[in-house]
């Protein structure tokens, strides 16, 4: 790929001593282009730049790419990153990102302060003053603490917005970066919504060429690749040049952090690991803002993140695409790889008829990779919620009992009791025939009978506003105070101009004031 790349570059170097140095700027772009794998216009998915004029390279870039010098990873994100336009993209992608933001606000508001324990621990250890508030009038904090304290709720209950082929959640490390880091530039909506498309775009592209080798070494991908592209999408909001994104990258590189061991053994750093992510991702714009430099090979340099995550290779980044499309939100609280099953077993009772109280036992077929990520496979008593987040007999257990798992099961009944009895019952299997993402289920009756259901479903739980809004709705069943309808009211009013002064003066007003009252 890149001898290709320097051959065409020299011929059109030849080329541009004939055409002069303005000229060769237009014709090195191209090759540029290219070599970044970004679509040609004629591509079924196109990218931002098909929709938005191409901006014109510096005079540094011009003489780069003379010299047949490749981009960097961290150049190459830079440059196309700070080139999406929420408003040039397709409507699709506009209303996806509206989705995401109304599914992770809603998981924030549906936090029970008073019950929450490992909030309470983690807004204790972030208490740096500053002007910048903390959702639900948990008063202000600095601009890093406030994105660390919002962090940490919008992934309290276990239930976030996740790339499915990556595993990687998004929302819950950008768009609490984002607002935080906004509050302190003060930008308009349209930067705003630009920073969080970025964030949703950036994440996913570096977690797919990583993700499955750096979680075999046991590192948690949200953490991991969350602060990188949370720092691009903070360079975003706060107006950095090319240079200064390119620093901000390398600062977060050195940042970046979140081992897998949490879900093993059921412990609490699963969302101190969100919540340092997008403060990191704050800290790491902030500090290339006042002029700190980093490395430009530090994702694929012989000491640089990849090696050290995962495994050094070719730099070339597929920026085609929107990923924003292809998130899925979880309908319930708990690990995105226990939805499915919990899905099939409760449309199997609802179309059989079959009484949960008349199972004897569930056999769950996963794929070998899924049934073996850490804490899927485990059985309680838990020493915290966590275990019991991870845990499919647990998650399916909680749905043979109350018809499905809430995030109040995952606080109150991961110690021990009649959950645990009845996920003994449950039985785990690795089965190769079995897609990543999908699963069978096997259910006997205790009077003999049994039940087979399949979920095979191509883009399992793919977003959509319709979808979000009715997970919303659950959510704030759950919540007891009698404003809720008002709440959501506000909050789908919100979101649906967020591009607009109004809808974000409005959304910041529900999101700061006192348990997200109106």
């Amino acid at each position: 790929m890149w001898s290709c790349a320097s051959s065409a570059i020299e011929a059109r170097r030849r080329q541009g001593r004939r055409l002069g140095r303005e000229r060769m700027a237009f014709v090195l772009r191209d090759i540029h282009i290219g070599v970044c794998n970004i679509p040609s216009p004629e591509a079924s998915h196109m990218s931002y730049l098909t929709k938005q004029p191409k901006r014109p390279l510096t005079a540094e870039a011009v003489e780069e790419l003379a010299t047949g010098q490749v981009k960097t990873m961290s150049e190459q994100l830079a440059e196309w990153a700070l080139g999406i336009r929420f408003s040039d993209s397709p409507y699709d992608v506009q209303q996806a990102l509206r989705s995401c933001l109304l599914y992770n606000i809603s998981m924030a508001l549906a936090v029970n302060p008073h019950s929450d324990r490992l909030g309470t621990i983690l807004e204790g250890a972030a208490q740096s003053p500053g002007p910048v508030p903390t959702f639900m009038g948990r008063g202000s904090r600095s601009v890093t603490d406030a994105a660390f304290i919002n962090a940490g709720l919008v992934t309290a209950r276990g239930q976030n917005d996740t790339h499915p082929d990556t595993l990687a959640h998004i929302g819950c490390v950008v768009i609490p970066a984002v607002l935080a880091a906004a509050n302190v530039a003060r930008p308009c909506p349209s930067d705003v919504v630009d920073a969080l498309l970025v964030g949703y775009e950036v994440i996913p592209r570096i977690a797919e060429r990583f993700g499955a080798e750096s979680a075999q070494r046991g590192f948690r991908a949200t953490p991991i690749y969350g602060v990188l592209g949370a720092s691009v999408a903070c360079s975003r909001v706060m107006g950095l040049t090319v240079q200064q994104t390119v620093n901000a990258i390398s600062i977060a590189t050195n940042l970046a952090g979140g081992l897998l061991q949490t879900w093993i053994e059921g412990t609490d750093e699963w969302r101190l690991q969100i919540a340092r992510a997008s403060q990191s991702a704050v800290l790491a714009a902030h500090l290339a803002s006042l002029g700190m430099r980093g490395a430009r090979n530090s994702i694929e340099g012989s000491s640089g993140f990849a090696g050290a995550y995962a495994a050094a290779g070719s730099s070339q980044l597929d920026l085609s695409g929107w990923r924003v499309r292809e998130i899925a939100f979880k309908p319930y609280p708990g690990c995105a790889l226990n939805q499915a099953p919990v899905h099939s077993l409760r449309t199997l009772l609802l179309n059989t008829g079959v009484n949960a109280d008349e199972v004897s036992s569930v056999d769950l077929f996963m794929h070998p990779l899924d049934a073996s990520y850490p804490g899927v496979d485990a059985y309680g008593p838990f020493t915290s919620a966590a275990g019991a987040i991870m845990s499919a007999p647990f998650m399916l257990a909680a749905t043979l009992i109350a018809g499905r798992p809430t995030a109040t099961h995952f606080e109150t009944e991961f110690a021990g009791g009649c959950f645990h009895d009845r996920a003994r019952h449950v039985h785990l299997h690795a089965s190769e025939s079995i897609a990543r993402g999908r699963c069978r289920i096997l259910v006997q009756t205790k009077s003999g009978s049994s039940h087979t259901i399949s979920f095979d479903e191509e883009a399992p739980f793919r977003q959509s506003w319709d979808g979000a809004l009715m997970i919303a709705r659950d959510v704030s069943r759950e919540l007891d105070k009698s404003s809720r309808d008002d709440q959501l009211a506000t909050l789908v009013r919100a979101v649906e101009r967020i591009d607009e002064q109004a809808g974000l003066t409005e959304l910041e007003g529900l999101i700061y004031s006192p348990s997200g009252a109106t």
